[in-house]
Order: structure tokens, then sequence, then C-alpha cells
């Protein structure tokens, strides 16, 4: 059963709870990370199952320009710069509170070629281009607004770059998969277990 809760709109700029910091641990290869988390972000009492699905299928490490989109409180951005020196991460969020704490959390894990922007990605981001873009999206945003991002993602990778996403099976993984086949030249499903579903794009 999925407790990850959902009355708060963590996908809006401003979420409505009281805040209600906290840390969690998330282990990774060798390492331990420590994140700051508070009502009103995604997933903030503990890692999506999701997440850690989608951080265990990336080819680590990346190479050039990363773009974590809807990065929440940090976890996938932060991991994969910590195992990506040579990177540059970008991590977008345009929930102010998470992106907050996204900023605290690079620093408190000490990774140095990660940067937080906050703001709607479609306008925050500019024309910046990427070589590999990695989401585990707002489903609960809707379809449309999902969809807008697999539409941009593909516009902002440079020729060879490739989109990472995570979807649940039943918010409709099978219908996603078919979008990104609509967008792009190669989609593969490249991980599946406990109800998500790892895609990787090519652009």
């Amino acid at each position: 059963m999925d407790r990850t809760p959902r009355a708060d709109h963590y996908f809006t700029p401003q979420p409505e709870s009281d805040s209600a910091e906290r840390e969690i641990t998330f282990p990774f290869g060798d390492r331990r990370f420590a994140f700051r988390t508070d009502a009103g972000v995604f997933s903030h009492r503990f890692v999506d199952r999701g997440t850690a699905l989608l951080l265990s299928k990336l080819p680590l490490p990346l190479e050039g320009d990363v773009l974590d989109w809807g990065a929440g409180y940090g976890v996938i951005g932060i991991v994969t710069a910590a195992f990506s020196p040579e990177a540059r991460v970008v991590l977008v969020e345009i929930n102010e509170r998470a992106a907050a704490l996204a900023r605290r959390n690079v620093e408190a894990n000490r990774v140095t070629n990660a940067q937080v922007v906050v703001g709607d990605a479609l306008k925050a981001l500019g024309d910046q281009q990427f070589d590999a873009i990695v989401t585990n999206p707002p489903i609960h945003a809707g379809k449309p607004v999902v969809a807008g991002l697999i539409r941009d993602a593909q516009a902002r990778l440079r020729l060879g770059g490739e989109l990472w996403m995570v979807v649940r099976t039943r918010d409709g993984a099978k219908s996603y998969f078919a979008t990104l086949q609509g967008v792009f030249s190669a989609v593969e499903r490249v991980g599946m277990r406990g109800g998500y579903r790892v895609f990787c794009a090519t652009r």
C-alpha cells in the first residue's frame, strides 16, 4: 500500500500545510544520505519506492548537463550528482518549500556539482539544454501536465540525450509509455518493481 500523503498539493508553489520538518536517511551504493523534509512536499516521510527504483536503474555516473525535473527535496538530483562528479546537475522545483529544503540538502550532503532552480521549469530554465533528464513526475498534477513535461524534455535534450522517468503502473504507466513513443525516437522499459515502471527515452 502506498502511504504517500496527497492531501496537500506538493506540485504547487506554496503548500498550505503547517511546517513539520524531519530528517530521513537513504542508503545508496556505499553512501548514506541525510535529507531534511517537511509537510507539503512529496513523500516527506520516506523516500518513495518509485524514486528508489529509478535511481537503481540509472547508469551512474552520468556525464554532461543533467536535469532533475520536479526535484522535491532533492533525492534524485543529489544522489545523481554525488555519484557523477564530472556532471553538472540542475534540480528544478516549483514548490518553494521543497526547493529550500533541496538547497539545504545539497549543502548538508556536501555535493558541489549541483544547483537548485526554483519555479516552473518551462520558465525557470529558459533555453537550457541537457544531456540527461531524470524525473519522478507529478502524476497527480494531471496527464496534460506530465505530457507537457515529456514534450518539453524532448526539446531540451541534446541529440542522443535520454529522459529517465518512473511511473506507478496503476497511475497510467502504459499510457505514458505510449506518450513517450509518440515524442521520442526510441523508448524502452528498463525496470519494473513494486508497482512502478522505469522508462528510458532517447532523443
